[in-house]
């Protein structure tokens, strides 16, 4: 990347005494109209330095540290909202369906609306602070009126909303004022902590689960509180991100990248979400049992986050279409192993494959989506509701198969329609390679 000096950053607040020279003649301070040596001047300056004033990004260690603890509580979420529902009240495959889709929708309509509510707060520290804490109270309200369902849909629902609020600011403060491999090393420690942090609840939850499964939804307040706290060392206002220098760190073909990993992005998140209610049922058809069925279900995490680690250190992946088209090869394999496999093995690497290209198609599309949206709060709303696009497609496949096919045959139509949505997909995702290519052939024939 070339190196681009930045002439528009601020001046050095320690400079705020010194005098300008002077256009016409001797420097500003001297010359006839000088005080005299031998008589005091004093001046008293006093220099108030702002979080504008400080011509740096923002510390990562505070913004990892939330990636971390909000991903815990938002990994709590995931993984034990359903079996708290399935097994508290009693609900079906269908309203279960339901509920997901209504996640969905208000993960989108969250992370679209982060940005006009970031600028209608005080600052972005301020909304991020009260999004983590209204989040954090909203994941008690299940366990604190366990008898009312409609308190379930309340707290579920609302703390969708506040984490929908969440990531979009802290992706801004995490990219501002940082360009090419800078941006790259942030957003893989950003990937590092909340993939790592999504394991955690797999660990807590069937502790958890002994006493109340509703706790494993409760605990993310306790998480929260702590990130509350740490956000509060973070500047008032992501830094300022210099335009020039965003320019010059793009990739030439960096739009139909991100064009492309835009239509990848959601698929992955489509196949996952309507994957997770499948797999049971094939782990059990695979193996002839679900005992120690859990670290052959993980193989697609672990493998996530070992391509999210490979992303994070290796430094010439992108702006590179190789990197996307092996991102779409392994979620199409993947998904043919693990519908297809007939033994454990085949099973487990078709996971692996799976989880490999979505940790990969993450990866690409952050670092597009911020590096092209100049670490704006939009940006970040723009890739997060990418993402609940992602998780409304997963339901709305299990409810067209349910009430097209029947309860029944449900799981069977559920996989078929995986592979009508990753035809559906195919053309999004390979027009803009076909666009860049073909302009790559013109710009290299000579003119007549």
């Amino acid at each position: 990347m070339p190196v681009v000096n930045d002439d528009s950053a601020p001046p050095d607040p320690r400079d705020a005494g010194t005098p300008p020279p002077s256009p016409n003649g001797p420097p500003a301070g001297h010359g006839p109209d000088a005080p005299s040596p031998h008589v005091n001047v004093n001046v008293n300056v006093n220099v108030t330095i702002t979080d504008t004033d400080l011509d740096r990004p923002a510390a990562l260690a505070p913004l990892l540290a939330i990636a971390f603890l909000g991903s815990v509580s938002n990994g709590a979420f995931f993984a034990g909202l359903f079996f708290v529902t399935a097994e508290r009240y009693q609900f079906s495959s269908m309203r279960n369906l339901v509920l997901g889709l209504a996640v969905g929708l208000v993960t989108v309509s969250g992370s679209r609306s982060a940005a006009s509510v970031a600028r209608a707060a005080p600052t972005p520290r301020a909304l991020l602070r009260a999004a983590l804490a209204l989040w954090g109270l909203l994941a008690l309200v299940p366990l604190a009126f366990a008898r009312h369902e409609s308190m379930l849909w309340v707290g579920a629902l609302g703390g969708v909303a506040c984490s929908s609020m969440v990531w979009p600011v802290v992706e801004s403060y995490l990219t501002a004022g940082r360009h090419g491999p800078d941006m790259r090393f942030a957003l893989g420690g950003f990937n590092m902590a909340w993939s790592l942090a999504t394991m955690v609840p797999l660990v807590l939850m069937p502790v958890l689960a002994r006493s109340d499964s509703r706790l494993s939804l409760a605990m993310g307040a306790g998480f929260n509180a702590v990130a509350v706290a740490v956000a509060g060392r973070l500047p008032a206002h992501p830094r300022a991100h210099q335009t020039e220098a965003g320019h010059a760190a793009l990739g030439r073909e960096y739009p139909a990248l991100l064009r492309s990993a835009s239509w990848l992005l959601p698929a992955s998140y489509v196949i996952s979400s309507a994957l997770s209610p499948v797999l049971p049922q094939r782990i059990a058809e695979v193996t002839g049992s679900l005992r120690g069925a859990g670290p052959l279900a993980a193989t697609w995490m672990l493998a996530r986050f070992a391509a999210l680690a490979v992303m994070w250190r290796l430094p010439i992946w992108h702006g590179r279409w190789a990197t996307l088209g092996g991102a779409a090869a392994g979620l199409l394999l993947g998904l043919g192993l693990v519908l297809l496999a007939t033994d454990a093995l085949t099973l487990g690497a078709g996971l692996a494959l799976f989880g490999l290209g979505m940790g990969t198609t993450y990866a690409a599309a952050v670092y597009y989506s911020m590096s092209l949206g100049h670490a704006a709060v939009d940006a970040g709303g723009n890739f997060e509701a990418l993402i609940g696009l992602g998780y409304c497609g997963g339901p709305l496949l299990g409810l067209a198969a349910s009430l097209g096919a029947g309860p029944a045959r449900a799981s069977s139509t559920t996989v078929l329609l995986m592979w009508v949505a990753a035809a559906v997909a195919a053309p999004g995702a390979l027009r803009p390679y076909w666009h860049a290519r073909a302009r790559r052939r013109e710009q290299a024939t000579p003119p007549a």
